[in-house]
């Protein structure tokens, strides 16, 4: 089986930088690595041109679109669409995976499950020691207790999932076997064919919150297809930046999805397809 990693990106080439790199020292190599670009900036279609070369064992294709706000929804829908492999990872655009992410999610992947992980939240000090090359994530990553007290004094939150350990010890066991509530959209993989079920990301959704991983999980689970937990098995490193979204965001968007599930409407109508 092969795998199309999609990564979410709005302009911050140096934090994709990091991504790229830890993508092609990974355990398993993804097959495809699609820069799902919500904008179309110079700066980022002059830096994949430069990635393309010093990450060749990469298969890296360049997806982007006119910058007229959030459309992320949108950018992801394509990149579904323009994937050529089965199997379908997703993550954002300021998370660095760890060394064996891609193997976490290839190796626990089933057909009509959903895999959600989660991300350690680096703080503002430690992020910008990963940006300069200070510190790797892959160093965080091998020594995690050895940077715990330094993390701890950077306010660094979910703590708890910068630990990796075997997806056969009896902690991770126990873990995978909790409830779900919803997908974490930084961090999530699925069966391409599991997607088209609910036609993709539902469009309607222009601002960020609820519409990239919260609306797709309950319209997953209306047509059979449920979410398991791979926490501390295919991990990621959040990078730290001020907030995006203000509240009043996101109850935008809860009432838009609010809606749908009155009227069920599992498969949207703004999505891959336009209904």
């Amino acid at each position: 089986m092969k795998c199309s990693i999609i990564i979410s990106v709005y302009k911050d080439t140096d934090s994709l930088d990091l991504i790229l790199e830890s993508l092609s020292k990974q355990t398993v190599v993804p097959d495809e690595v699609i820069i799902s670009e919500d904008g179309n900036s110079v700066e980022m279609s002059e830096y994949v041109s430069i990635a393309k070369n010093r990450y060749n064992k990469l298969d890296i294709t360049h997806l982007f679109q006119e910058d007229i706000g959030w459309r992320k929804n949108i950018a992801l829908n394509r990149a579904i669409v323009a994937s050529k492999y089965e199997y379908l990872i997703f993550i954002d655009g300021d998370c660095v995976p760890y060394s064996t992410f891609v193997e976490g999610h290839m190796k626990n992947s089933e057909k009509n499950i959903v895999l959600c992980g989660k991300r350690i939240e680096l703080g503002s000090k430690f992020t910008e020691k990963v940006k300069q090359k200070e510190i790797k994530v892959s160093d965080i990553e091998k020594n995690f207790l050895k940077f715990l007290p330094q993390l701890l004094k950077d306010n660094t939150k979910h703590l708890e999932d910068g630990f990796i350990l075997n997806r056969n010890n009896f902690i991770t066991k126990i873990l995978h076997k909790r409830y779900v509530r919803h997908i974490v959209g930084c961090n999530f993989s699925c069966f391409k064919e599991n997607f088209l079920k609910i036609n993709g990301f539902n469009e309607d959704f222009i601002n960020p919150a609820e519409g990239e991983d919260v609306d797709p999980s309950w319209r997953f689970r209306e047509v059979g297809i449920e979410l398991k937990s791979i926490r501390l098995v295919a991990n990621i490193a959040h990078l730290y930046h001020e907030k995006r979204f203000d509240d009043d965001i996101g109850k935008i968007n809860r009432e838009i999805m609010d809606k749908t599930k009155i009227e069920n409407v599992f498969y949207c109508k703004n999505g891959i397809e336009k209904l």
